[in-house]
């Protein structure tokens, strides 16, 4: 390598950032951000920048290996291949195509990986998961507004937005894209507020935030929605942009106002002024983030946020709605999708915590995901995968997951694959990456390693040639205007702020809360690292993980700062070493989402949508001696 190439981050992150990689002494190489690509104002994160130390990592997979009793043995390409297609083949030929389980994740969002089910399509069909671990409740609330996931664009709320609520959106460390945007609407006189259960580098930078109790997003919303129509503060245009108002009001007149107030945490006075600042501050943008859809009322929440958008004069005034997320494979080519006879669908969250399927799942294939540390209730997870008579792991790493499958083979990281393509969750800019460098000496793509499986099964599946095929589809797409090497730009149709329906308001009140008492546990999202995937580096190990508790909780306790104690929830125990933090209140406990052990105490349980609840989980928290620390 001896020139500067354009590639793009693969992670699932709403930033999506376009990258140029060079080379550097020694092997290295050094990791940029393009500077054509306006709306990243220049930088990348630290995510970003770890990326060639990642690759560089000396515990990653370099050679197939399949397990032999409770140790591993290295075995050749052929080898692999002969026994995973070997294995398939028996169990569809007893059982049929729907035994064998494809399990895709998030960890690379490059387009080529949409092409992986072909070679399952081509077996006569296939089991896979539905919904996702992220955003799939909060999308599906929204969805139920339009009849569709609606767009709004960072740039449109950067150019006309005077109000922006970061609503549960920890924006300094898991959106950092958009902070130059919130400096960009305080530049025009705008202003930015938080709505949080707890304190954040992000609330800290508002000019206010209001605190509300876990699961209390969705009566605070049905407040203001009832407060902006009794003080004639809701846009005047509302009722003529919606199919069902009369429905609605009424509902909002059904509500227990004081239980509604108990349930937010927040004062009928409280809730006046948040009304005032809405009212005063449109076009507002409401940025959710993806704690708030983490309970099981998660889609009914962003129904009402929606709701409350189009009071606000959302549908009609640019700058207005809310801003979450949207298909980030829109541009997808749709004639190289798979289209197989038969398809199962499982629940992401929750498959293995439910019965058996019928025809039972014999063949399970993990490929872009570590659901054995990811996933809600892992024990659960890693109970019912070993009743799954043959598993292949395709991963960078000795993961969790790759730890309890018979085959695990090694694959490419992005910048040693391509040409490829990646869209966004956040904004409208497209990317087309080239391969950077050659994978290690024995390693090979997600795309070689599938069609390695299809010929020896026969089914005359080629991905490679796909890929290319798909790329110059995507080459020849009019829709794409070009900006620079790698770099395009969609005008992508917006559905707020265009003064067009129909759109339909919520009618059902909130459900009672799934939990009630107690300690709740939250967990979120980091800076330092995306879900299930690597802390630091792959090889680094924490400890003892940390919880996080309000100082009230730790002395009514007895517990100290640094103290080793265990959380106990209905499933599982964790030994952890506790924290205080200021900014909680008594009612939860705060642990980073998808550290070593944490999904030990989450529930599997699936919320509408298809997502994932992980903040269903109440939890106790008992003294224990130090020489309990974890090993």
């Amino acid at each position: 390598m001896n020139e500067r190439v354009r590639t793009a981050c693969p992670y699932d992150c709403p930033d999506t950032c376009p990258l140029i990689v060079s080379p550097l002494p020694g092997g290295l190489l050094g990791i940029e951000a393009n500077p054509d690509f306006t709306l990243g104002s220049n930088f990348i994160c630290q995510k970003g920048a770890r990326l060639d130390s990642i690759r560089r990592d000396p515990s990653r997979l370099k050679e197939p290996l399949m397990k032999d009793g409770v140790a591993w043995r290295p075995v050749s390409w052929d080898e692999a291949w002969s026994l995973w297609a070997e294995r398939t083949m028996e169990a569809t030929e007893r059982w049929g195509p729907l035994s064998v389980f494809l399990s895709r994740g998030s960890g690379s969002l490059y387009f080529s990986k949409e092409l992986i089910p072909r070679v399952f399509s081509a077996m006569g069909g296939y089991t896979t998961t539905k919904g996702s671990l992220c955003g799939a409740a909060g999308g599906a609330g929204l969805e139920r507004a339009f009849g569709h996931r609606p767009v709004l664009l960072p740039g449109t709320v950067a150019e006309n937005s005077r109000g922006l609520v970061l609503w549960g959106r920890n924006a300094a460390e898991t959106n950092v894209h958009l902070l130059p945007i919130i400096d960009r609407i305080r530049d025009r006189g705008g202003r930015v507020v938080s709505v949080e259960v707890r304190e954040t580098p992000t609330t800290r930078i508002s000019e206010r935030t209001w605190r509300v109790r876990p699961e209390g997003d969705g009566p605070l919303a049905l407040l203001l929605c009832l407060s902006l129509l009794e003080r004639g503060l809701a846009s005047g245009q509302w009722r003529e942009r919606v199919l069902n108002a009369t429905a609605f009001e009424e509902m909002l007149l059904s509500l227990d106002r004081a239980e509604m107030e108990r349930r937010a945490g927040l004062e009928a006075n409280d809730i006046e002024v948040f009304a005032d600042w809405f009212a005063d501050s449109r076009p507002v943008c409401i940025c959710p983030g993806y704690g708030v859809q983490r309970y099981l009322s998660g889609s009914d929440t962003f129904h009402y946020l929606a709701a409350l958008s189009a009071l606000l004069g959302g549908l009609e005034e640019k700058g207005g709605g809310v801003l979450f997320g949207k298909d980030e494979m829109a541009l997808f080519p749709s004639g190289f999708l798979p289209r197989p006879s038969l398809v199962r669908k499982i629940p992401v969250s929750g498959w293995y915590s439910t019965p058996s399927c019928v025809p039972p799942l014999q063949v399970a294939v993990f490929c872009g995901a570590n659901p054995a540390k990811q996933s809600p209730g892992s024990e659960e997870f890693a109970d019912a995968i070993q009743r799954i008579g043959f598993k292949v792991c395709v991963d960078h790493f000795m993961t969790e997951t790759a730890r309890l499958c018979d085959l695990v083979l090694p694959s490419a990281m992005f910048m040693e694959e391509g040409p490829d393509w990646r869209g966004s969750w956040w904004h409208n800019y497209v990317f087309r990456s080239s391969r950077v460098v050659e994978p290690p000496e024995g390693v090979l793509t997600d795309l070689e390693i599938f069609t390695g499986l299809s010929c020896k099964m026969g089914l005359g599946v080629d991905l490679e040639a796909e890929r290319n095929a798909m790329d110059r589809a995507m080459m020849s797409d009019a829709r794409l205007k070009f900006i620079s090497e790698g770099l395009y730009f969609w005008d992508e149709p917006e559905d707020w702020g265009i003064g067009e329906g129909p759109f339909i308001m919520p009618v059902e009140p909130p459900a009672a809360p799934f939990c009630n008492g107690g300690i709740r546990l939250v967990t979120v999202h980091v800076k330092d690292y995306i879900n299930g995937q690597v802390n630091g580096t792959p090889g680094e190990k924490v400890r003892t993980p940390s919880a996080r508790l309000s100082r009230a909780t730790m002395g009514s306790l007895g517990l100290s700062e640094g103290d080793i104690t265990k959380i106990r929830s209905s499933r599982r125990a964790l030994v952890v070493r506790v924290k205080v933090d200021e900014g909680l209140s008594e009612d939860i406990c705060v642990m980073d989402q998808g550290i070593d052990g944490v999904n030990r105490l989450t529930s599997p349980i699936v919320s509408p949508g298809y997502g994932a609840p992980y903040h269903e989980s109440l939890v106790d928290i008992l003294p224990l001696e130090q020489e309990a620390e974890n090993a």
